[in-house]
C-alpha cells in the first residue's frame, strides 16, 4: 500500500511545480473547520477571500476542509516565516503535517503529535554531531526503511524520490490523499506575509 502511493506520488512529482508546502491537521477529537484553522493561525475569518474573486493575491495560501481536518496548499517558495504561520495549526489535541520542497531541490518535513515532533530533510539528512538522523524522525521512525532510500549512500543511489515518499507517508498516517481533485477544488484563500529580503 505504501509503495503504491510513493509510485503514485513519483508519477504526480513533476506535475507539482517548483515550490510548494503542503500541510494536514486532524484534531483527535470532533472537527477543525476553516474559520477555526483561520483564528489558529492567527487571523479573522475576515481576512478570507472567496475562491471566485480574482485575482487571487500573490503569497496566498487554500484551506481545504477534508473530512475532520484541514490541508493547506501554498505554491510561495517556502520560507520560516510562512511555515511559522501554519505550524499553529498543530499542538495538542492535534495531529499535523508539514511538507515542502523547492526549485532547489531541498525538501524537509515536519509533524507534530500533540507534543511529539519528528523531522526529515532531503537531499541530505539532518543530523547532529553526536545525533544520527534516524533519531529526528520521532513519530516517523516507523518508515526509516523508507526514508534510507531517500538517500544517496556509498554503495547505491537513491531509489527513492523524498517528496514522494513523504507525500505518501502523510496519507498513510493521515488518511488524507494529495491528488489532482483536491488540489484543484475551489477553497477559500487566505493572503499570508511574504518577507522581503534586503
Amino acid at each position: 500500500m505504501l509503495d503504491e502511493a510513493v509510485a503514485r506520488y513519483t508519477d504526480m512529482r513533476d506535475q507539482f511545480g517548483e515550490d510548494m508546502a503542503y500541510t494536514v491537521t486532524i484534531p483527535d477529537s470532533g472537527v477543525l473547520t476553516i474559520d477555526d484553522a483561520v483564528r489558529r493561525m492567527g487571523y479573522t475569518t475576515t481576512d478570507l477571500q472567496d475562491p471566485d474573486d480574482l485575482p487571487h493575491p500573490s503569497g496566498s495560501i487554500s484551506l481545504h476542509q477534508v473530512g475532520a481536518g484541514i490541508v493547506t496548499l501554498d505554491w510561495a517558495f517556502p520560507v520560516p516565516e510562512r511555515r511559522q504561520v501554519t505550524d499553529q495549526l498543530g499542538g495538542e489535541d492535534f495531529r499535523h503535517w508539514y511538507v515542502a520542497f523547492d526549485i532547489n531541490g531541498y525538501t524537509s518535513m515536519h509533524l507534530r503529535y500533540g507534543q511529539a515532533e519528528g523531522d526529515l530533510e532531503g537531499p541530505e539528512p539532518a543530523s547532529g554531531p553526536f545525533t544520527p538522523w534516524t533519531e529526528l524522525l520521532g513519530p516517523l521512525n516507523a518508515y526509516v526503511g523508507l526514508f534510507t532510500r531517500c538517500y544517496d549512500s556509498e554503495e547505491a543511489d537513491a531509489s527513492v524520490d523524498i517528496v514522494a515518499a513523504c507525500l505518501a507517508v502523510v496519507e498513510a498516517e493521515s488518511g488524507v490523499r494529495l491528488d489532482w481533485e483536491l488540489m484543484n477544488s475551489p477553497a477559500p484563500i487566505l493572503s499570508l506575509p511574504y518577507p522581503q529580503y534586503a
